[in-house]
């Protein structure tokens, strides 16, 4: 349950705020013209300047609030829209007026569709087709049955079509293809909604940057089947050890990194003591650095920093140091969260 909360007060990219406000004053703007130009004699013009003046000012609302906009928000609007769309179908007084207007739930299914593929696109498809048949019957509009099959059909066709593509794209371009894990451009989104979101919300955050040690040499000795499996294998095991609010990525070749929500520098390192109980075949080094509100590449820089300062810490300790920050000689969280203060 908090974790559908906190999914909710996610705040939602600028350029999805900005499409859902350009959607509003085109609404606005159609709306006005149906005002001065309407279908029949019979049309409700001053619905349709009301329609207009509120949809000018909830595309104003969304444009002034764009870097701050929570999914929860976002979701209420299109619910809101749904709703308004259903009045004017319902409010229609001729056919082809309640036919056309009824068209206005396809732009609704892409926009829902395009941004958020998934449970998402299957509830507010259903809402759509709660409110048509609601503003058909309102209407009384001929071949109520007939008219919503064929408009549904459309919707549902159009959302469902669209939703398999987006998220196909979406995985092929926001996942690594060896490891499944997120890539580094994916990992750098989430992190920047993270730390978009209230303080209050998101508690303390921390970042890991994760090094194999010597991989070069299992590349080399073994081949690079071989290196790949290895890669493959960690991914695997980590992401089964990592709790589900955490994110982790390749960021890059042998090095991964991992957000930790609600984590400080010290729980960090109790979870980066869990990684390496959970696959104790390779070595790794881990530097983390705790979020203290700077840019997130200043961030993440920190956390490397604090990576090749353990490297170089172990080439100093030659053999008698080989092992104690790798993962299946790493030390007891204690000692690990005193070299991460």
């Amino acid at each position: 349950m908090v974790a559908a909360v906190r999914r909710w007060a996610v705040p939602v990219t600028e350029s999805e705020a900005r499409v859902l406000t350009s959607a509003c004053l085109a609404a606005s703007a159609l709306s006005a013209f149906c005002s001065l130009v309407p279908f029949s004699p019979t049309a409700p013009t001053r619905f349709s300047a009301l329609l207009a003046v509120v949809a000018a000012a909830l595309g104003g609302t969304l444009w002034a609030s764009r870097r701050r906009l929570a999914q929860g928000v976002v979701h209420a609007v299109i619910g809101l829209v749904v709703v308004l769309v259903s009045g004017c179908v319902a409010l229609s007084t001729t056919p082809v007026g309640a036919a056309v207007t009824a068209f206005g739930f396809v732009w609704i299914a892409i926009f829902v569709a395009w941004f958020h593929p998934g449970v998402a696109t299957r509830l507010h498809t259903a809402a759509i087709g709660v409110g048509l048949l609601v503003g058909l019957a309102c209407s009384d509009a001929p071949a109520l049955v007939q008219t919503w099959v064929f408009v549904m059909a459309t919707v549902a066709g159009v959302a469902g079509t669209l939703d398999v593509l987006v998220r196909r794209l979406r995985r092929a371009a926001d996942h690594d293809q060896l490891t499944g894990l997120l890539n580094r451009s994916a990992f750098l989104a989430a992190a920047r909604r993270t730390l978009r979101q209230p303080p209050a919300r998101r508690g303390p955050v921390s970042v890991a940057v994760l090094d194999l040690d010597d991989f070069k040499l299992v590349n080399d000795r073994d081949g690079h089947a071989a290196g790949d499996r290895l890669l493959v294998d960690l991914a695997t095991s980590w992401q089964a050890t990592v709790r589900r609010t955490d994110v982790l990525a390749r960021y890059g070749g042998d090095e991964f990194v991992l957000l930790m929500p609600d984590t400080t520098a010290t729980d960090a390192a109790e979870l980066l003591y869990r990684l390496g109980a959970a696959n104790t075949a390779s070595r790794w080094t881990a530097g983390v650095a705790q979020w203290a509100g700077e840019p997130l590449e200043e961030w993440i820089a920190r956390a490397d920093a604090d990576l090749y300062r353990r490297k170089a810490r172990q080439r100093g300790l030659g053999d008698a140091g080989a092992g104690r920050s790798v993962l299946h000689r790493a030390p007891a969280p204690e000692s690990v969260a005193s070299r991460t203060a």
